[in-house]
């Protein structure tokens, strides 16, 4: 499914995530949502997704470019075998779930990305965050919270 320069909110709302594992979603605005259970295995581009809690969201071999997560909450959200490329994250929380999972960064590839103000939450006296074999090309982070060491 296609899904070009739409506007999501709180009254306009989605597909039902389910629905969402194979689209290509250009220039869209995702505004306000809670997004619980979400699997997206397609392509996202040039899109703004602003104040959007993911609860088990599931991101396996998503392309995401030119993307920017602003105000979003990732509770025990899994990126696996993600390309992430030049995208921006502002202000965005990663979070434990209910159960205290972590969120998953494995075997992705992050390139020119950007973290801002950004918080990694990890389990009690763990300390150590749930990422694997991710390569990590050109990224930055200020003012972020628990990212010392991430790359």
């Amino acid at each position: 499914m296609l899904i070009e320069d739409a506007l999501f909110n709180e009254d306009l709302a989605p597909q039902p995530p389910q629905e969402w594992r194979d689209c290509v979603v250009r220039r869209t605005v995702f505004d306000a949502l809670e997004l619980e259970g979400l699997s997206f295995e397609g392509v996202m581009e040039g899109c703004a997704v602003t104040s959007t809690e993911f609860y088990w969201g599931l991101f396996n071999c998503a392309l995401v470019a030119g993307t920017r997560f602003e105000a979003c909450r990732f509770r025990s959200t899994s990126f696996r075998g993600c390309t992430f490329v030049d995208c921006e994250f502002v202000d965005c929380r990663f979070e434990l779930d209910n159960l205290g999972g972590d969120c998953t960064i494995d075997d992705c590839l992050m390139a020119a990305c950007r973290f801002v103000g950004c918080t990694w939450t990890t389990r009690a006296g763990d300390g150590k965050r749930d990422i694997t074999r991710t390569r990590w090309l050109g990224c930055t982070h200020e003012r972020c919270e628990g990212f010392d060491g991430m790359f």
